[in-house]
């Protein structure tokens, strides 16, 4: 038996620098798993396919990929998956052949609480719920939270199965309610409480060679009403919208997790278009690109970069969907303290392991960040984009607490300060990083 990890005995040496051709449907046996369908791994990687049994896998590789480098792509592919931490292998042989493949699998703690805490002066939030990032053991989500905003009583129920039947072929379902005060322009500035009660569901098409495309509906309802404060004001006391959305998406991700950081590349591109029924409401058609980078150094450095770009139907309008958030795109700033017809957002952070004990159970990252972005007036021009008057700049720092054996276990504490004023600052805490 020729472990991955061990020095290769020299009788095994040429066998494993043969073609993979040589050895196609060499069975692959997983130990270790508990909630994992042996299903859901295949489904997962284009090289493993149905076994001789329901309890094991066959390999199949490209022509003319050697065997080890097939094996230590197979298990990279393994510990990318939110249900798998470790994967190591080895090697059955026979008169000099390797006849079977053994996997130790350690599976990642996929079902954990959810937390999110943060704000500003007079403007606080908090989440609570549960999230399984790996249900019924075939990578399907559930999710469940309820969230306070401003006392606004907010929830999100969602279920995803990204392989229907192990398949490409995915669905999703939600519903959710947010509630906010929030900031409309007409154009002083008038303050409402919004309240948004949404149902969706989806279909999603996943190839061989990670691009995801994703179809959407979804209807909802909007509430707003003029906060105590702003009687007399410019704009309507009330207002119900009913609205419906179609989304399509683009995604591309290719990254590997190396336990604490990561490495690689993903990005997405959406498409979506409102329509409101029977109202006074302005339709928006909507589009983004969100780009994410990640980039190791040394053993304990990880650089990461977001940048976002993205346009609306450019209606002069209170209702503009582009929001300047301390959730979302700027740390520090504030619950959606402004909004625009177009947006540019890049946030970068560097990643520091500040210690990781010996088991690889537990690391901590420090972290320091600098959040850029600025957004289109409604009903502006382009031009708006490059207006100072539109920039903001907060830069700060924060300390990751993670947890090595669960899927995205990362507690997240931030603080950031504009930088132009720094009286401007705020405090955000989250579950999973930033970005």
């Amino acid at each position: 038996m020729l472990f991955a990890n061990s020095k290769p005995y020299r009788f095994l040496l040429l066998s494993l620098l043969l073609p993979a051709s040589l050895y196609a449907q060499l069975p692959q046996h997983f130990e270790g798993l508990a909630r994992t369908q042996v299903q859901y791994l295949e489904s997962q990687s284009k090289v493993l396919e149905s076994g001789t049994s329901p309890s094991n896998l066959s390999l199949h590789l490209p022509a003319g990929q050697k065997l080890i480098n097939g094996l230590n792509g197979l298990r990279q592919v393994l510990i990318n998956l939110p249900a798998i931490t470790k994967a190591d292998f080895a090697i059955d042989s026979s008169a000099g052949q390797p006849v079977a493949v053994n996997w130790q699998i350690e599976e990642a703690r996929t079902l954990f609480p959810l937390l999110d805490i943060g704000g500003v002066k007079d403007n606080l939030y908090y989440l609570l719920g549960l999230t399984d990032f790996h249900f019924r053991g075939r990578g399907q989500s559930l999710t469940a939270f309820y969230q306070n905003i401003d006392s606004e009583h907010n929830y999100y129920l969602g279920f995803t199965n990204p392989n229907w039947k192990g398949s490409r072929w995915g669905y999703r379902v939600e519903s959710q309610r947010y509630a906010a005060v929030e900031p409309l322009f007409f154009p002083t500035t008038v303050r409402y409480i919004y309240a948004n009660l949404s149902f969706g569901a989806g279909l999603s098409y996943t190839t061989p060679n990670r691009h995801v495309f994703r179809f959407g509906l979804s209807n909802f309802y909007e509430h707003y009403r003029k906060t105590e404060a702003e009687p007399g004001s410019p704009g309507p006391e009330e207002l119900d919208l009913d609205k419906g959305l179609l989304k399509l998406s683009h995604g591309y991700r290719k990254l590997d997790y190396h336990w604490e950081r990561l490495e690689g590349i993903t990005n997405e591109t959406v498409l979506q278009t409102v329509r409101t029924f029977g109202g006074n409401a302005d339709d928006f058609v909507i589009g983004w690109h969100d780009f994410r980078y990640y980039r190791m150094s040394g053993r304990f450095s990880n650089f990461a970069l977001r940048l976002r770009a993205g346009i609306s139907t450019n209606v002069n309008s209170p209702f503009a969907p582009f929001v300047l958030d301390s959730q979302v795109n700027i740390r520090g700033s504030g619950n959606r303290i402004d909004r625009g017809t177009a947006q540019l957002v890049l946030n970068l952070e560097y990643r520091l392991t500040a210690w990781k004990d010996q088991k690889d159970r537990f690391a901590v990252q420090a972290v320091g960040f600098s959040d850029l972005g600025s957004w289109r007036n409604p009903g502006g021009d382009i031009s708006d984009i490059w207006d100072e008057r539109n920039f903001r700049h907060f830069v700060g720092g924060g300390v990751r607490l993670i947890s090595l054996k669960a899927y995205n276990a990362v507690l997240r504490l931030d603080y950031g300060v504009d930088v132009r004023n720094t009286r401007e600052r705020g405090f955000v805490a989250g579950f999973g990083q930033y970005f």
